[in-house]
Parts: structure tokens; sequence; C-alpha cells
């Protein structure tokens, strides 16, 4: 959100200064290694300074490294980000000689060198170095600034840091980690509004991980200033980072998202198109926007109420002249099949009981001023900022009474109807000062740690999401909450979405989104999008439909611009335009079963939805920085037109068989480019040959109509084969977490197309449709060994077998002879 012209031009004028080089001078090494001890899961190393230096095996191909440096206070053991501690026992030994010790478990050998004290990560297998310190960690005693660096590999390629607006490789490139509202940003703005210090390391094929958990204002520099290491500095707190082996990407987020949770599903209707602007008011417009939807016959399943449906802009309140009557306003949606959503900023309004205005007061305020809710100054003084209803206050959501209050407060809204929470200036933005120079003394409760807000800014919007979320699972325990964050720290993805925050309606940022997409589902977070065309700006009727293209396969699909900005909705460029959108849009609702499938494999295995090239393609040198493409799950491969006026485009299919999705055309490539066409109704895509693509009909809304007939599109490899899914569930409840789901698999071999069944969730009675694409020619079609009547099945002049089932709930083979 939202800026009026007058502040955005002062907050872009005040825009963060570029990161400075990392600087050495003042940091002391730790020291030698002089003493190993042995401990429940790992060794404790005692340093000639003093130092302690600890490697804990939480898995075969997880360590962390826990460093207190001489003379560093102790601090306590706690991360907001870790989510899992429970880790099984693993098996490792330890080896000594003069010059080192060696940690050993199944994947991995950490090698400590003594004097001076390095570390470096061995492949256990075959001895290869993966990864190795080229300084000892080091630390400043009179700034407390920690650092660490690794060598820098001569062909070594970076990836992660979750939301940065620069290329998908970071390798050259420094980043700082800070949330910070940056309306407006551009490539190259940093930090922006989230800090994930994840990332991982690629080469000569194999990857590795490293998550430095220091929630403190951090810098990377991926041999940036200096061939000599990739290096690591935070401005304060400890250093302790988690190493994960691969040498799969997919293996190390996996582990990653083991450790700091993966996303929960969300409501199915989540998936569906969204609509926005800041505002829509009064009542009357929310439902004109609706009719208009439904009269145009466009998409939608969700509206947007910003700011101004609020009460002076208190949160928790309703602004009774424009929306008298919430509940019924939500009702009324609700019989078009339209969902609403409300945004929730942290400040609370400073507003303390007036006595010559009995009545007159705010009892969020005052509530959370009794409890001792709000956040203080080392003087004991409130923390008064100002942000849309003046002088705020804000949560301290460290304690956890205060976020169990917090999430309670959450009823005014859910009580009237609404069905998820935009939460949003959660960096926490503050009008007086967005830099946070002038909060350096606000004090957190932090588990009793009274921490200072250096170590909790970053943290402070997945405290909020958390006591968000958690709120919605208490108030509506047979619902899947749904929480949107614009800010975030690792971890996030437990709790909320994510979209990318105030960007531009350009071209170019059309461009830089899809490898801020990609960066953060490499980063855990595999539910995120942006605001369709762009939030600040108009953009053109070509902007917006080459937009919706991306869009549709974004999981977070949302229509969104700022108060002085004309109108972006879909209708508002004339017939021509609207129909390109409508057929985008329809495209997305076609294969949200494809979608939803896709999604559930990111909640289960942290994989996401939208990805790079590279993490299906490992192998394949010319992925490494390739970011104007991208795959949908494993099976699509999308070339989005990125620049305007453009009606071809360059499209670098990895070696393999692939199909044009339009027209079916087999394509078999050797990783080489293809000029394609790309005209403005449509988005060059492409099947990867051995995929099965679920789909359905297209509807108005997620819940208008169930999944019948669905449609499975057969794509065979060069061998013939293909494998895919159909995951499902009721899409409302928590209840899939207790098996109350149906997993359908297919797998086709040898002419033999396998249907198995898992799961105890129940659809619908409905038929199956199979279509076989670059079919052989058939004499018959059996099913489960007796041959199918010829009005079932048939093939087209394109080659196309198509066949049609009644899906019984068991297991089916269907064999074409």
């Amino acid at each position: 959100m939202r800026f009026p012209v007058s502040l955005l031009a002062s907050v872009l004028l005040a825009a963060p200064p570029a990161a400075p080089a990392l600087d050495w001078a003042g940091l002391q090494p730790v020291g030698a290694a002089v003493a190993a001890t042995r401990t429940a899961r790992g060794v404790q190393f005692s340093c000639a300074d003093g130092s302690a230096v600890t490697l804990t095996v939480l898995a075969p191909d997880l360590v962390r490294v826990r460093t207190l440096f001489a003379g560093q206070p102790a601090a306590p053991d706690h991360s907001w980000a870790v989510a899992r501690t429970d880790w099984p026992a693993a098996d490792w030994s330890l080896a000594e000689t003069p010059a080192a010790f060696t940690l050993t478990t199944g994947e991995l050998a950490v090698v400590v060198h003594r004097d001076p004290l390095l570390i470096e990560f061995r492949d256990a297998a075959t001895g290869r170095v993966i990864n190795r310190d080229e300084r000892p960690m080091a630390r400043d005693p009179k700034s407390g600034r920690v650092a660490a660096a690794k060598q820098f590999g001569f062909d070594e390629h970076f990836y992660g840091l979750g939301e940065k607006t620069a290329h998908l490789d970071r390798r050259r490139s420094r980043f700082v980690l800070w949330n910070s509202d940056t309306p407006g940003y551009t490539e190259g703005t940093d930090p922006i509004y989230q800090s994930i210090p994840f990332y991982l390391g690629w080469e000569d094929g194999r990857a590795y991980g490293l998550f430095y958990d220091n929630s403190h204002r951090t810098t990377f520099d991926f041999g940036y200033t200096g061939q000599e290491a990739a290096a690591y500095e935070a401005a304060g707190g400890v250093l302790d980072y988690y190493f994960f082996h691969g040498p799969a990407l997919k293996k190390i987020i996996g582990r990653y998202t083991d450790l700091t949770g993966r996303m929960p599903l969300p409501p199915l209707w989540a998936l569906g198109h969204q609509q926005s602007r800041y505002s829509y008011y009064p009542d009357k417009m929310v439902e004109q926007v609706a009719a208009q939807y439904r009269a145009h016959r466009l998409p939608l399943d969700v509206i947007h109420l910003d700011i101004h449906y609020m009460d002076a802009y208190r949160v928790f309140t309703w602004n009774q002249d424009r929306f008298p009557d919430p509940a019924g306003l939500a009702k009324k949606l609700s019989e078009r099949g339209v969902k609403l959503i409300t945004i929730v900023d942290p400040g609370v309004k400073y507003q303390p009981a007036d006595p010559a205005a009995p009545g007159k007061n705010y009892p969020v305020y005052d509530e959370g001023l009794a409890q001792d809710y709000f956040l203080r100054r080392q003087d004991g003084s409130l923390y008064i900022g100002e942000v849309w209803p003046g002088k705020a206050v804000f949560v301290d959501y460290t304690k956890e009474n205060a976020r169990r209050w917090w999430g309670e407060k959450h009823r005014a809204l859910i009580d009237r109807g609404i069905a998820g929470i935009w939460t949003d200036m959660n960096e926490p933005s503050d009008f007086v000062d967005k830099s946070g120079a002038t909060q350096r003394d606000v004090v957190f409760d932090d588990l009793g740690a009274k921490s200072l807000y250096a170590q909790n800014r970053n943290t402070f919007a997945l405290n909020m999401a958390r006591a968000t979320y958690e709120g919605l699972q208490r108030l509506q325990p047979d619902k899947r909450p749904f929480v949107i964050t614009r800010a975030g720290y690792a971890g996030i993805q437990r709790y909320a979405i994510t979209w990318i925050g105030d960007s531009n309606a350009t071209f170019d940022q059309l461009a830089l989104s899809v490898p801020m997409f990609a960066s953060m589902g490499l980063s855990g977070q595999p539910f995120v999008g942006a605001d369709t065309p762009g939030f600040i700006g108009r953009g053109s009727a070509e902007l917006l439909v080459r937009a919706y293209q991306v869009a549709a396969f974004t999981p977070f699909c949302r229509n969104h611009t700022a108060v002085d900005v004309y109108d972006h909705e879909p209708w508002r460029f004339g017939v021509p335009y609207e129909n390109m959108v409508r057929a985008a849009l329809e495209l997305r609702y076609r294969l949200l079963p494809f979608l939803y499938t896709t999604l559930e494999e990111a909640h289960r295995t942290g994989v996401p939805l939208f990805r790079p090239l590279l993490l299906e393609f490992q192998q394949d040198y010319t992925a490494l920085n390739l970011d104007d493409q991208f795959m949908v799950g494993a099976a699509l491969l999308a070339a989005p037109v990125v620049r305007d006026n453009e009606r071809a485009r360059d499209v670098y299919l990895p070696a393999g068989r692939w199909y044009d999705y339009w027209t079916g055309a087999a394509l078999d490539a050797t990783g080489d480019l293809r000029r394609v066409d790309a005209p403005l109704e449509r988005m060059p895509l492409f099947v990867r040959g051995g995929s099965i693509v679920p789909s359905t009909i297209a509807m108005n809304h997620t819940g208008e109509k169930p999944w019948n007939p669905l449609r499975f599109d057969v794509w065979p490899d060069a061998n013939g084969a293909a494998t895919g899914s159909l995951y499902e569930d009721d899409g409302a409840s928590p209840a899939y977490l207790q098996g109350a789901f149906r997993r359908t698999t297919l797998s086709l071999a040898a002419g033999r197309l396998t249907f198995g069944v898992e799961g105890d969730y129940r659809p619908p009675a409905r038929n199956f449709e199979v279509f076989l694409h670059q079919a052989p020619a058939v004499r018959e079609v059996l099913l489960d060994g007796r041959p199918l009547d010829t009005a079932n099945w048939g093939r087209d002049a394109a080659g196309t077998l198509s066949v049609r089932l009644k899906d019984n709930g068991q297991p089916l083979v269907v064999e074409f002879r």
C-alpha cells in the first residue's frame, strides 16, 4: 500500500543508500580451536581466546554452527524463524588430528581446522570440498557486528535471499536485509520489504544451502567487493548459521522448510482472481465492482477493502457511513461467489481517553495500554510513531498474551463475514522515520530478553502474521486461515502468503517480477504474487494484458492500484483487451486442478509452484541466469512477454521433448533457442514431455461448480512415458491434515495408463476425460481389461486420442492397443 503523491515523492527522495562494502577493520577473528567436547548432538570447540564454537548435527545433511565470541554476552538460544527443534537422532563421529577435527555424518564431513579456526564442509562420500571459510569468523567487540566469509568459487553462483529487486543469480551482487517500506522501487533498490537470510550456492551442477539466522541488519556480498569471498555481516547478535548439503536444489529447499516450516494449504478460493484498489468505498461501490465482474463474465473470487473501510483509519473499526452493514455486504457478495478481505495495519491510533468526551474513547488502544501490550522505549515511555491514523502505537508481538489479544481483535471482522486478512505497513513503517534510526531505543520483551529494536525490526512482521494466523485459527477452527503480508523474515511462510509490495505499473517492473517470484520460491515462500499490473502509475492496456498472462500462473493473482491512479479493472481499456484478460483468467481457472495439486506439493515438500528453470534443470548451465522464463510446477514452461509492443521472442527449451501448449505440436529440443510468435492475446507456453496435466472447465469463481469433468492431458516423452497426479480435498477446512484428501496418481508406460488412488476424501461423482497427445493409431481401448465402447473414445486428425471414463474412486488401468 498506499502513498498519496506528496508522501510518495518524499519517500522516493529518501530511498536507502547503497550498501557499503564490507569493512573488516575492527573485526577480531575467533581464536584457535584448542579442545573439543562432545555434546548430545555434536561438538563444542573451546578456543584460545575464550570463544566457543558449537557444531550441532540436526540431520545427516544439516549441521548448525553457532559461535559465541570471547567477551560476547550470552544470548538465549531462541529463534522466531525456526519451527522444528525435535530432530531424530542422527549418527555422527568425531576424529582428531594435530591439525584439525572432523565431524562426519552420513552425508557431510565437517572439518574444523585448529589454527586459524577455519571450517570446511566436504561430501562425506567423495571427499569433495563443498564450501569452506575464506577467513575465520570474526566479531567487533565495540559495535557487536559479526562476520563470516566463504571462499568464492571461480564458477560459483548464488540464489535466494527472498524478495530482492535483482536478477535471479546473485553472483557479483551485494544485498542488505533490513525490512523497509519502499514504494515505487526499481531494479537495484535495496533493501525492500522482506529479509530472508537464506541462500543457495551452485557450482559444477551441485548445490548447498546456508541460512544465517540473525535478525539484525545484515549484508551479503557475493563477490561484489572482491574476488576472494562470499561474505556475510550482521550489525549485532550471534553468528549462527545452518549448512545444508544437497547436491539437489529441491532437497535443500525441502530441508530448509523442514527447519523453518512449510506453508499450510490456504483455502481453494485463495487461488481465485482477486480485485482491489486503494480504496473501494462505500459499500455500494463494492457491490458494483462484483456486479460488473459477473456482467462481464470475468472470473472473480475476492474483493479487498483497503484502509478507507475503517473509522478514521483505526484498526478493528468500521466507518458506519461508508459501511453501515458489513455483514450484509459480505452476505450479498457471498451470494455472487465473492469473498471479502480487509486490510489491517499494525499501527494502533494513539488516542488517550479524553475526560471531556466520555464515550469517545478507542477501546483497542485502551485495552492494549491497560495490558501493557504496546512497545516502549528504554525510558519506559510509549513508542509513538505516525502512520495512517496519525500518531500511533505498535503491539509487542513477542509477548504471547499480546499476540493472543491481537488475534482475538479480529472478531470485529470475522464475525461480519470477512474471509481473510491483509496485513500491510508491517516493516513496520513509521512516517516519522522509515529508517529505524530514531527507534533504536525501542524495547521488545522477546521472551524476557528485553532486546532492542535492531534485533526485532526484521521479525516484527513474522510475529504479527503469527498473531493474526493463530487468532483466525482460534476464531474459526473449522476453516483455513488466509493471511497476506507485505514484510517478513525467514519462516513467514508458516503464517502468511506474500506479494511484492508497491510496485510500478511498467514493463520494467513486469520483467523484474519474474526473478523476484522465483527467488522467493527458492527461499521457502511458495505463495507469491504482485499487484497487477502494478500499484503505482497508470498502466497501459497492453501492460495489463501481459501482466495478467504472468499473474495467471502466480499463486496470488490480484489486481490492485493506488488511490490516485486510473482504474485497472479488466474492462477499463475496451473489449479487445478485456477479452484477452478473460482468456488468461479462464486458463487459470481451467488449470485449477493442476495449480492446486502443485500448491499441495509446495505444502508437503517446500518446492514452489513458480520455479526458475534451474530448479528443474540443475545441470543445464544456460539455466543459471535465465530469469525471463519460468516453470509452473514441473510440467509447464512459460515465456512471458515483458516488453511493450513485442509480438515474438526467443525461448530457451532445455534438452528433451516439449509440446507447444496452444497447438499441441511436438518439439524435440537439444537445449536451444527458438524464435516463437507471441501475439498479444497469448503468452508462449510449453508442456514438458512426460507430463500429465489435470484441468477442468472454466468457471466464474472457484466454488461455482465441481471439477466435472476432470481432464487429464497426457504429453508423452520421447519414450512414450508420462506421469502426473491430482490432489483434492474439501478446499476449506484443515481436515486434510488428518488424511481427508485424495491423491490420484497417473502413469503411462508401454501403452498402459494406470490410475492409483490414495486418501480418505471422497469427491462427488464425476467423469474423467483423458487426452493422449501424439498418440499412435490404436485398434481398441481397454478399461480394466475389457474393451471400452467406441462411443467413449476416439482419435482426431491431429493424433490426439480422447477417452471418457467414470471415476469410481478405485484404481483404473487403461490400455491402448
